[in-house]
């Protein structure tokens, strides 16, 4: 199951995106539709925010497709002329590309555009997820580094009072937090980046 959280970001990020592909590629305009029927992108930014009575259908799982004719539109409310259908990822209804257009002749688009959305949502949430693993493992080394910088402290304390005798382990607490900042250094140069 897809967290809220990570949807609202598939929205936010790939929606438009995919919308204006789409209707570059057809010449048609597309909408990306998500819970509640609710458009969350379109080609006609009017339409963002309205309800599609048919992306709604088929969101609430009524139906997995709806080829809506010019009559049909009339009696759909926010509905326009053209083929709807469902994207699934695991099993859960993400969201529902609309086509405008003959329905007959927008429906193998549809699909198409269907089933690469899919893929470009698995690519995202993969991303996603190295992403997350990416920022434990900094976190972890940046967690390294912290202590590494106590414990050369510590050292150095001890070091001191050993007098003469702790000349070697003061060599070697040094270094220790030489590379500690090395280490922090990099990491946040790295997150900085990134970010």
């Amino acid at each position: 199951m897809i967290s809220k959280t990570l949807l609202d970001r598939i929205f936010s990020e790939l929606a438009q995106p995919i919308v204006d592909g789409i209707g570059n590629a057809s010449g048609e305009n597309a909408n990306f539709i998500g819970p509640g029927g609710v458009i969350i992108a379109s080609g006609d930014s009017a339409r963002i925010g309205t309800v599609h009575e048919g992306g709604k259908r088929i969101m609430d799982g009524e139906c997995d497709e709806v080829a809506i004719t010019e009559e049909m539109a009339t009696a759909l409310h926010g509905s326009r002329p053209g083929y709807n259908g469902v994207v699934v990822y695991n099993g859960q209804r993400i969201a529902v590309i609309g086509i405008s257009g003959d329905p007959e002749l927008v429906k193998p688009v549809q699909r198409m555009a269907a089933i690469a959305v899919k893929y470009e949502i698995q690519r995202f949430i993969e991303m996603n997820q190295e992403r997350s693993i990416v920022d434990r493992m900094k976190a972890e080394i940046r967690e390294v580094a912290a202590q590494m910088q106590v414990i050369s402290i510590n050292g150095s304390i001890q070091a001191a009072k050993l007098g003469e005798k702790g000349n070697a382990f003061k060599i070697i607490v040094t270094e220790m937090r030489r590379l500690a900042d090395q280490i922090k250094q990099i990491t946040d140069k790295n997150y900085r980046a990134e970010r």
